[in-house]
């Protein structure tokens, strides 16, 4: 018999809780929220312990402590962590959604303008990086403490600091639409992906998958294209190159040979192919420049 936890159905368009402005999420647990999924609200994330990957849409990228997400609407997302983060250390991260309707009112005062400008003018999901955000730090943390004036006070000083640093922000522009993704689809999505993250050691095929899913492999292949931009191998081998990345820039491998085949490649000559092919630079140049960015 199946848990009650796989006979729960997975909502793709999943609806931020409260019936105010914004809703804080204070997430400590051991892992992040391990479902591909999307919502109508902005999400702002402070990262305060763990790393991990992060994928919006199409796009797989590393995402550490320190570091600020701003999630456009509707935009699927996935945060997941990095294999060596333990139990007793966990991950922590905030939260804060909000939704631009509700708030309509509240940005139309001409002190407001510029901070609405800037999520009314967002071209796709961005991120500031931890050396332009840890001084906002304070004020995520304090968010769920707080209720009130106190709260919006925070928020305000949020979205202020995230305006003065909008030259600093990085985009996550991904290349899907928002409307690629109807939510029959999303649930389909989210199982390939949950099962690449889970298997990509193993020698993953297209007909596993698609059977997953109930297709047939040229359906299955059809289908993820359509609703990715790009096909499954490249898009496990992007996750499987970012695992790498991360084992040698933690010297958790003792060779680049070992990272290969600990993400799933077969040979080191087929893994520094694919890993050239998508960080446009070879392992070891890769290694070199975090040994000196250290």
């Amino acid at each position: 018999m199946k848990s009650p936890e796989h006979r729960k159905p997975i909502e793709f368009t999943v609806p931020a809780h409260g019936d105010g402005a914004f809703y804080v999420m204070n997430d400590v647990s051991s892992d992040f929220y391990g479902y591909y999924h999307r919502h109508r609200e902005f999400q702002l994330s402070y990262i305060v312990r763990g790393n991990g990957s992060l994928i919006v849409g199409n796009l797989l990228r590393p995402c550490a402590e320190n570091e600020v997400f701003l999630l456009k609407p509707n935009d699927p997302h996935l945060f997941f962590k990095e294999e060596h983060t333990t139990e007793e250390t966990g991950v922590h991260i905030v939260h804060l959604f909000f939704s631009l309707e509700k708030l309509e009112p509240f940005f139309d005062m001409s002190e407001l303008h510029t901070i609405r400008n800037l999520f009314y003018n967002i071209s796709s999901s961005q991120m500031l990086s931890a050396n332009f955000a840890l001084p906002i730090k304070g004020a995520f943390i304090a968010l769920h403490n707080e209720d009130g004036p106190r709260k919006l006070i925070r928020i305000l000083e949020i979205f202020d600091f995230i305006r003065q640093h909008e030259n600093e922000l990085i985009s996550l522009y991904s290349g899907l639409n928002k409307t690629d993704f109807q939510d029959f689809d999303g649930v389909r999505i989210n199982s390939v992906v949950k099962y690449a993250i889970n298997n990509y050691k193993k020698n993953v095929t297209v007909g596993e998958v698609a059977a997953l899913v109930h297709m047939t492999p040229t359906a299955f292949c059809k289908f993820f294209k359509k609703h990715t931009k790009k096909t499954f191998i490249s898009f496990l081998n992007e996750l499987r190159i970012e695992k790498a990345c991360q084992m040698l820039v933690n010297q958790r491998v003792e060779s680049i040979a070992e990272a290969a085949y600990h993400c799933g490649f077969n040979t080191a000559v087929h893994f520094n192919r694919v890993f050239r092919s998508i960080m446009h630079i070879s392992p070891r140049v890769f290694i070199a420049n975090h040994s000196v960015e250290k």
